[in-house]
């Protein structure tokens, strides 16, 4: 495979700041819900920082599309690390954090997830030769699930630390050894040396891109009216790219606000049954990263998204109705190996029909939608209603019934999208 040593240190680099910056964002939210017990502020918070990327995710994308892919990654390194060693400093010299700054710290990841995932799935079609965008695809998705894997079950001892006992999976096993449970600014200081690592790794990162970039130098105004136009001129990728995100949209409200009020106040449990929780969603994630290409061929892509997203919400309704530990593990192994299954067939989906001097501000365009639902929703589930009771699992049905729209949307159109000319 051409490029395979660059791609090597790119999946290196992006698995050891992926395993830190994973435990943070399993910590901040499980901070504010299970240790101060402020999840509506948490909630208002999350609201802020998304209203936020729906600017920054259309600027991302123009930055994606005009600039060295690998001097994104560098500077995107430099700049985790200055926030995390900044806030882990005062952490240490008063031995805790406010609120704001944990909030501060999940801003600066969220904002560089933003950038870091469009800008990784850009540079590795700029280096990767067509007939391995499939295997290349998979081995991202293997690798960013084996991360949160490793994050999950780290997390769960992290967080509530281990007194010779922990809950596995709904089974209560015993352990040889105990510790107290870490503060919050020491986990912190883990992400910080990674984002330190990672830059170093990528600096080294020499490749020769296997098609020219064409670089657009005009304002940021015209870059976007460009993209826009492309994708005007073939809506049905813009369905495409759209619907087939929805699945992702409930993993990302769901992962990081509503289950840990689900864990808290459904199922009375503590911080590691809900990082347990994140495990076996990336477990199952990464069983579909070595499974998705032999089972579903790129020709049947369409339709193995489609299942995959019903099933998805079956999955939520499963969680919705009931409250026996084994089926909320199973219910998330089954929803990661559907989410990853669906972003391994879209992401060569689009590999195959949108230009590469192109895909950051499409992915772009997609991203920011993705957002102001993701708002919509967060700001619905800030309403007291969901935190009285068990009304939380009213937001899990709510997650059922989008996956089932972005099945409906992608079956209408399904005929016409296996039809769309290959342009890339």
């Amino acid at each position: 495979m051409k490029n395979s040593r660059a791609i090597f240190l790119l999946l290196l680099a992006n698995s050891i700041s992926g395993v830190a910056q994973g435990i943070s964002m399993l910590a901040i939210p499980w901070y504010f819900t299970g240790v101060i017990h402020r999840e509506e502020l948490f909630g208002k918070a999350y609201f802020a920082i998304t209203a936020v990327s729906l600017f920054w995710g259309l600027y991302s994308g123009t930055l994606i599309d005009r600039y060295s892919r690998k001097r994104i990654f560098l500077v995107m390194n430099l700049a985790g690390l200055f926030m995390l060693s900044s806030v882990t400093l005062i952490g240490f010299i008063n031995d805790s954090l406010p609120w704001y700054l944990v909030a501060g710290i999940f801003a600066t990841t969220a904002f560089i997830y933003n950038i870091h995932f469009p800008n990784l799935y850009a540079f590795s079609q700029e280096i990767t030769a067509k007939e391995d965008y499939g295997r290349v695809t998979s081995l991202l998705e293997i690798q960013g699930q084996i991360t949160f894997t490793i994050a999950g079950g780290l997390a769960a001892m992290l967080l509530n630390g281990v007194n010779h006992q922990m809950n596995f999976f709904g089974f209560d096993i015993s352990l040889p050894f105990s510790f107290r449970a870490w503060k919050i600014h020491e986990i912190f200081a883990i992400d910080a040396i990674t984002y330190l690592i990672a830059f170093i790794i990528i600096y080294r990162i020499k490749s020769l891109p296997v098609v020219e970039k064409k670089i657009d130098t005009s304002n940021l105004r015209e870059r976007m009216k460009v993209s826009f136009g492309f994708l005007k001129k073939h809506p049905l990728l813009f369905h495409f790219g759209n619907a087939s995100l929805l699945v992702f949209l409930t993993i990302l409200v769901f992962g990081t606000y509503i289950q840990p009020v689900y864990v808290d106040s459904f199922l009375h449990r503590g911080g590691d049954v809900y990082a347990f929780g994140d495990m076996a969603f990336s477990l199952g994630a990464v069983l579909a990263g070595f499974l998705t290409t032999k089972i579903f061929a790129e020709k049947n892509a369409l339709l193995g998204i489609i299942l995959l997203s019903v099933v998805s919400g079956a999955m939520y309704l499963v969680m919705s109705f009931n409250h026996i530990l084994f089926l909320f593990f199973a219910a998330n192994f089954i929803i990661g190996v559907c989410n990853a299954a669906i972003r391994i067939q879209r992401v060569t989906y689009l590999f195959h029909h949108i230009p590469n001097h192109l895909i950051g501000r499409a992915n772009s365009i997609f991203f920011v939608i993705n957002v102001f639902l993701r708002l919509c929703l967060i700001g619905s589930f800030t309403l007291p209603f969901f935190h009285q009771g068990i009304n939380v699992l009213y937001a899990v049905a709510g997650m059922a019934f989008i996956c089932f729209v972005g099945a409906v949307i992608l079956f209408i159109n399904s005929k016409s999208l296996e039809k769309e000319p290959v342009i890339a």
